[in-house]
């Protein structure tokens, strides 16, 4: 008895532990940001974010379509130390960023065609690189999760992201052209790769495949890779329709709210990427009668001011919108309040999500996107139907309640749902709702009394 509870202590302390390097990480990643937003833009002229936009969207479609789920297998596999198993995971892993950077050069012309704009064709094969520079780099992304090495792990990304933002200035004030975006961000990858390597002693690797290896990760992530194909789908599919029934202004104003309600996910994934699944995995492997106390014991104080946080942001939404904004964008409020309702229950199905790929059930996440898709699907077809706007926008906030629902059926299946835990959790959701829509009545008054 003492020393599973010895055991679960030190998960817990681990869990704490990293929940301030993604703090620190997190915050520092948003300052960067600001500070290149406030910059670049009055150096380069808007077009060039429309570039960076249309590179980065082909980039993210190669790398979702052919995801395999390489980080969480070497988090969670019992050989995840031995050299032998890193140089083979490495070896596959190169193999996949130089067939993605060959693939993206292929493609470049044809897509670039397909979006209207030929002209940036250069700018999407020259990105090419992005995907070899991944493919070289140590894999110090997954050991350091794995080992809690995550404040080294953070300042690696600080150091990168702070590079990127000083060659994107410089080369912007000499060229003003979108290609300093492009060549900062090129050589912050650079930067990262070399780092991956001088911070993360003995992350040296060599070529080594194995076809056995090769099945095996298979065997492992090919739920992953269709879930990803599934996710791709979802997270784009409502850009795609909206944008094509909304007028111009109506789907900025959504554009906005989206870009609002997705900037407390900085905390939840990350956060369960980085430290829980590395939490649980442990748990697994060394003692699972204690994996289903683990599992809530190391979320519960994150996950909960998460959800209550996330909960007064639903409340207070107009007041935000007030404080942000002029008076044309008032429309933003409803689409926020909406989209914020998936962004809340993020934080307890990325956990759950960890918690199953801990104990190998990666089938988990192929269920949960299959239901998010029948959910946009028949509740769009509803919405495109009645011309419904605020239905359509409704369905695409709430997607991620079925999602979190087969997480939990799964996670009852393996005896790892706590029905208490999920519902206090929920019920936080409600009262900081209640207390932010109370903030925001007490605000207005204030300034209408002004």
């Amino acid at each position: 008895m003492t020393a599973s509870l010895t055991f679960k202590t030190r998960l817990r302390q681990l869990a704490t532990g990293g929940t301030a390097s993604i703090a620190f990480n997190v915050a520092a990643t948003n300052v960067l940001r600001i500070a290149s937003s406030m910059t670049l833009t009055r150096l380069l002229d808007s077009s060039a974010y429309g570039v960076v936009g249309v590179i980065t969207s082909v980039a993210y479609m190669l790398a979702m379509l052919s995801d395999v789920g390489i980080y969480d297998f070497l988090v969670r596999h019992h050989e995840g130390d031995e050299r032998k198993f890193l140089d083979q995971v490495w070896t596959l892993r190169l193999i996949r960023g130089v067939a993605l950077g060959v693939l993206m050069i292929v493609i470049a012309k044809p897509m670039t065609i397909f979006l209207g704009k030929p002209q940036l064709a250069l700018v999407v094969a020259v990105w090419s690189l992005s995907f070899i520079l991944d493919g070289l780099s140590s894999l110090s992304f997954a050991t350091a999760v794995r080992h809690q090495k995550l404040w080294r792990l953070s300042n690696m990304e600080l150091i990168a992201n702070i590079t990127t933002l000083v060659v994107s200035v410089v080369l912007a004030a000499v060229t003003h052209s979108y290609w300093a975006m492009i060549g900062g961000m090129l050589l912050g990858a650079v930067v990262k790769l070399i780092l991956s390597y001088v911070m993360f002693p003995g992350s040296r690797r060599r070529w080594h495949f194995d076809m056995s290896r090769s099945r095996e990760m298979w065997g492992f992530s090919r739920y992953i890779a269709m879930s990803s194909i599934l996710s791709l789908a979802i997270m784009q599919s409502d850009k795609v329709v909206l944008a094509r029934i909304m007028p111009l202004s109506a789907f900025g104003l959504y554009a906005i709210a989206v870009t609002l309600s997705s900037a407390p996910g900085g905390l939840a994934g990350p956060y369960a990427i980085r430290v829980l699944l590395s939490v649980y995995s442990k748990a697994a492997r060394e003692y699972r009668p204690a994996l289903r106390q683990v599992v809530y014991s190391a979320r519960r104080k994150v996950a909960l001011v998460y959800m209550a946080g996330v909960g007064v942001l639903i409340g207070a939404a107009p007041l935000i919108v007030e404080i942000l904004y002029d008076a044309r964008y008032r429309g933003v409020t409803p689409f926020l309040q909406l989209l914020l309702i998936s962004t809340a229950l993020k934080m307890p199905g990325l956990s759950a999500k960890q918690a199953l790929i801990a104990v190998g059930r990666t089938g988990a996440q192929l269920i949960g996107n299959v239901a998010s898709i029948l959910w946009l699907a028949i509740g769009g077809a509803v919405g495109l139907a009645t011309g419904n706007i605020m239905l359509l926008v409704a369905i695409v906030g709430t997607v991620e309640v079925p999602n979190f629902l087969c997480f939990m059926w799964s996670m009852r299946r393996e005896g790892l749902v706590n029905w208490t835990e999920e519902g206090l959790g929920l019920a936080a959701i409600v009262a900081g709702a209640a207390g932010g829509w109370a903030l925001n009545l007490a605000a207005m008054a204030a300034i209408r009394a002004l």
